[in-house]
């Protein structure tokens, strides 16, 4: 039985035909105009494996018909690889792909499965190279299936120094996020997307973080890792000491203890930096730094609650109650 066109291939067709541009089918050979005019799309439309006949078009593209192809050796065994040490970092999915677009950081390249084509193309800037080809292919170029059908590689730029990311001018209500220790790129990506959320300032990573920018982690912060200030440091104590001394910071613990401040019970002073702990051995270490230390009152049968969902909690609080004194109810953070 002979497949039917997909749903964004007739959606394609049906445009050229409308426009009255001809409109190149699979197995064309470019030569005959009156072949690819889309009145034939129905008779095996294929989306887009040759360049389009006209030159009002789709976007162009650079179709990849070879696994060795050079142009795309940056996506290739990605499983194998962790690319850290790399200058570059990938994005996965159309989210963290348009976040990256949208950010300071450089796009060098975007891949898309073919059977994508016709929903990506016009949203990726003509400067970025577009690199088109079938969905099998690039399956065994990238290591994985990436349902999807769309990855691009960013180029990282050097992380802020900590100085740098205390500066003023300040947002109102300021709060920053440090993170002494965070090893699991899943819970480092909820804490930037709660960062990107309500309105963190930034991200301060202590030298034993894991990498903001693994695959793991933009897709779980669904981009915001590329959206959110971040610096990383190699002595945080010293750098929080100056911060607090220079700036007035006040540093608050997240803790899981009776004594602490109760969340909702606590005013919180800006300009603010919320340290979060380690997923298991907490902030034991950091403590005797912290102005404050606070916790989240929680159902007995419940002891504690997972890095970023903890994350969340912390920053809507502060950010709503900060907020609170100074403006009107139902304003944005």
């Amino acid at each position: 039985m002979k497949a039917r066109p997909s749903k964004h291939r007739g959606v394609l067709a049906g445009l050229f035909q409308a426009a009255g541009y001809p409109f190149r089918l699979a197995g064309c050979d470019g030569q005959s105009r009156k072949a690819c005019h889309p009145r034939n799309a129905r008779r095996n439309l294929r989306c887009p494996v040759c360049p389009p006949v006209c030159s009002m078009s789709l976007r162009p593209y650079e179709p990849i018909e070879s696994l060795d192809d050079p142009r795309v050796a940056t996506y290739r065994n990605l499983p194998e690889r962790t690319l850290r040490g790399e200058a570059i970092f990938i994005a996965e999915g159309w989210f963290v792909t348009e976040r990256l677009l949208q950010s300071e950081y450089s796009c060098e390249s975007v891949l898309v499965a073919d059977d994508h084509f016709a929903e990506f193309a016009e949203r990726i800037p003509r400067s970025v190279p577009l690199y088109v080809g079938d969905r099998r292919l690039l399956h065994e170029i990238v290591g994985y299936n990436f349902h999807q059908g769309i990855l691009a590689v960013g180029r990282r730029k050097p992380f802020r120094r900590a100085e740098e990311l205390f500066a003023p001018p300040w947002r109102e209500a300021p709060i920053w996020l440090v993170c002494p220790e965070v090893t699991k790129p899943e819970n480092l990506g909820l804490v930037f997307r709660s960062a990107a959320a309500f309105g963190v300032c930034g991200v301060l990573l202590g030298e034993r973080c894991c990498d903001p920018f693994t695959r793991r982690a933009l897709r779980v912060s669904m981009g915001a890792v590329t959206a959110v200030p971040i610096a990383k440091t190699t002595d945080l104590h010293a750098d929080l000491q100056a911060a607090k001394q220079r700036y007035g910071l006040h540093l608050v613990a997240t803790v899981l203890s009776d004594s602490a401040i109760s969340l909702p019970d606590f005013l919180c002073p800006f300009p603010c930096a919320l340290m979060l702990g380690h997923e298991t051995e907490g902030l034991d270490a950091w403590l005797n730094l912290c102005d404050h230390r606070v916790t989240i009152p929680m159902a007995p049968a419940v002891d504690s609650l997972n890095l970023g969902v903890a994350a969340g909690v912390f920053l809507y609080e502060l950010r709503r109650s900060g907020l609170s004194r100074k403006k009107p109810s139902g304003q944005e953070f």
